[in-house]
Formats: C-alpha cells, sequence, structure tokens
C-alpha cells in the first residue's frame, strides 16, 4: 500500500511538471508572437528548462525592456534567470565598428559558405552583439541583425565613435573610385562605392584626403566627394530626385543580399536610393512594406507617385498569408524601375515595350515613403546616432 502511495505521488509530480512545462512553453510562445520584433531585427532566443521544481530560463536577447517584461510573465512560477543579455561579455570594451571596405559582406550564420543577407558600405557604424571566433554578430543602422567576418570591420569603443562623428568626413556620391596611396594616385589603398564615407584630412582643386576607420590614409580624385554634415543636413528624397538617381544605377547587376551600386538585390537598390536622399529604409522588402504611409493605387494606377514603392508577391487566400517578396520605385502610374537580374525599367502598361505581365500579377501594394520621413523604418541619417 504504501508503494502504491509512492507511486501515485510519483505520477502526479510528472503529471504536475508536464503541466508547469507546457504552460512555461505557452507563455515564451504567446510573448514572443505579441511582444517581439521581428527576428531579422531583434535577439530572442529564449526558451524553459526544469531543475528540482524550478523554471529556468535560459537564452539569450539584446532586449533588456523585453527581458524584463518576460520575468514578469513567470511571476507564479519559481524561476532561475539565465537569459543572456547581448552585448554579451565576448565584447569587450569595443561594442561598436566602423565598416573599413567598400562594401563588407554579412551572413546568416557565422561561416564564409552561409547565406548573404545583406552588407554594409565603408564607413557604416554598426553595433557588435557578440563575437564568435572571427565573426562578429552586429547590428546594422537598419537594425538588421547578422554576421559578419572581422575582416570587413574596425571595432571601436564607444568614445572612439563619438569621436568619429565629430570629424570632418566626406560621402561619396558617384558609383566607384579608387583611393590610392599617393597623390600620384598610382597604387590602390582601395575601392569606395557609392555611399562610403570616410574622414577628411585634405581637399585640394586635384585630390582628396582621407582617413580609413583603422587608420590608413590615401587620396583619391576630388569628383563626387561631397561634405558629409552638409549632405546629412541638407538633403532629403523628393519625387524627381528619386527616380533620377534610380535610372542612373541602369544596369547594375542584381546580387542577393547585396545593398551597393556595385550589386544590389531588389530592396538593396532601394534602400541605396533613398540612403543616397539622407534616408534609412528597414531591409528586406516584406520589412519595407511595414512603413510609410499606405497608397490606393487606382484602378488605373493613376494615384502612383514617383518615388512610391511598389510590392510584389504571393497574394492572400485561404491556404497562405500575404508573402511579399520584390519591391520596385515607382516613376508614376505604370512605370517603375527595379533591381531584377539587372537594374531595369518595367511597366504595367501591356501596351508598353516593358511590359511585365508577371509583374502585374504579382503586384500587390505601394507604400509612400516621401512625406513620411523621420517615422518608424523611414529614419533621417541625420538623426541616427550611430551617425
Amino acid at each position: 500500500m504504501k508503494q502504491l502511495g509512492i507511486f501515485v505521488l510519483l505520477i502526479l509530480a510528472v503529471s504536475c511538471g508536464v503541466n508547469n512545462r507546457k504552460e512555461a512553453e505557452d507563455i515564451i510562445l504567446h510573448f514572443e508572437q505579441n511582444k517581439v520584433p521581428d527576428k531579422r531585427e531583434a535577439i530572442f532566443h529564449v526558451e524553459a528548462a526544469f531543475q528540482k521544481g524550478k523554471v529556468v530560463l535560459q537564452g539569450e536577447t539584446d532586449n533588456q525592456n523585453l527581458k524584463n517584461e518576460l520575468l514578469n510573465q513567470f511571476q507564479s512560477f519559481e524561476i532561475v534567470d539565465k537569459i543572456s543579455l547581448l552585448p554579451d561579455s565576448t565584447v569587450g570594451e569595443k561594442p561598436y565598428a566602423l565598416v573599413n571596405v567598400s562594401a563588407a559582406n554579412f551572413r546568416a550564420t557565422p561561416r564564409y559558405s552561409s547565406e548573404l543577407v545583406t552588407q554594409a558600405l565603408l564607413g557604416t557604424p554598426v553595433k557588435i552583439l557578440k563575437k564568435q571566433g572571427g565573426w562578429h554578430l552586429v547590428q546594422t543602422p537598419d537594425r538588421y541583425i547578422s554576421w559578419t567576418s572581422s575582416g570587413g570591420i574596425f571595432p571601436v569603443t564607444e568614445t572612439e565613435l563619438q569621436n568619429w562623428r565629430q570629424t570632418d568626413r566626406v560621402i561619396f556620391t558617384g558609383s566607384f573610385a579608387q583611393i590610392f596611396d599617393t597623390e600620384k594616385m598610382e597604387d590602390p589603398v582601395s575601392d569606395v562605392t557609392m555611399g562610403g564615407i570616410l574622414e577628411l584630412l585634405e581637399q585640394r582643386w586635384n585630390y582628396v584626403k582621407v582617413r580609413f576607420p583603422d587608420g590608413r590614409e590615401g587620396f583619391a580624385a576630388p569628383q563626387n566627394w561631397v561634405s558629409f554634415s552638409e549632405f546629412r543636413e541638407t538633403i532629403r528624397p523628393d519625387s524627381a530626385s528619386v527616380v533620377n538617381s534610380a535610372q542612373k544605377l541602369k544596369g547594375h547587376p542584381y546580387l542577393w543580399g547585396g545593398t551597393s551600386a556595385l550589386a544590389m538585390d531588389c530592396s538593396g537598390f532601394t534602400k541605396m536610393i533613398y540612403f543616397m536622399h539622407g534616408i534609412i529604409l528597414a531591409r528586406d522588402a516584406s520589412l519595407q512594406v511595414r512603413h510609410g504611409q499606405s497608397v490606393n493605387p487606382g484602378d488605373s494606377l493613376e494615384n502612383l507617385q514617383p518615388g512610391d514603392l511598389l510590392f510584389f508577391g504571393q497574394k492572400a487566400n485561404e491556404a497562405q498569408p500575404e508573402r511579399i517578396t520584390h519591391v520596385a520605385i515607382s516613376k508614376g502610374k505604370t512605370e517603375y524601375i527595379h533591381a531584377a537580374g539587372k537594374v531595369e525599367e518595367n511597366s504595367f502598361d501591356s501596351q508598353s515595350e516593358i511590359y511585365s505581365e508577371y509583374r502585374k500579377n504579382t503586384f500587390i501594394s505601394a507604400r509612400r515613403v516621401i512625406g513620411s520621413e523621420g517615422t518608424e523604418g523611414i529614419w533621417w541619417v541625420k538623426e541616427h546616432p550611430w551617425y
């Protein structure tokens, strides 16, 4: 009889543990669905384990507020907090970095064979969240989180980042150029592409002398370099200028994950064009579609204005939700320009020589960036604390 009682208690204990585990897992799942931002823009990996009747919350996040809110959800449990807060101890005293090459590659996981998910341009400030060998998990100014190797960035302290922000900087507005070791322009130090930012040391009629984040110095032809402080404070998007800039990149090749003028994917193209007008857009098309003013295109697309973002993909039906897979820049009404194989123009007009039936059939919605500057997902470069 005594053995039966012990057996019943064990069954009840196991049942209670199973129920507690299920309740804890449900709390975390519900919290993620309702509180956690898109995981391309935030770190939140938490799971529950059980030790001696206690709930052990383990994992990591980059947001102290999210962690606190989750812990509050477990007030009825006896918990052990093992959630790491990023940046973690691997980062050390240099939690920021500056991109040190013309276009640094950022990947889904910390290895060279991993998918290229984005890039960052020379002089772009990034936040380091943790390190793993020669790889850094970083967040770019558009909040995107991915891995990059140590060769493309130069880690700095917060003070060094602030000092860099106070230097006299220049931004390159051309498509491509080289930087050389002397004013004779013979031996190259590096290349630079549209949007690259460097410290200005000297400017003359026949050259600019610049300094890289790692201290290298070089000389470049003076064309297409402008004051970054002037650029930051005065540039702003308008319909004509956005379309004109987009057309200057016609024929440039497509690259999945690319965000430079050398080669880019569809959302990398829209990001580049708007960055050169002082605006930081969210990284992916499926993120960009969440921001800006919704536009009713009209039956004949008469409401579309130059500079509007056009979104394509799979429309929602009973079997699946809406899925955005592509973005373009409207030229107004039926014409648009986008990166698809290469940067090219297409039309919704079936009578046009550049008509694309595929794009017309997959067109879903439009958003207006111009007029929404300074709102979520459409950040001013001049207001970003890292620049």
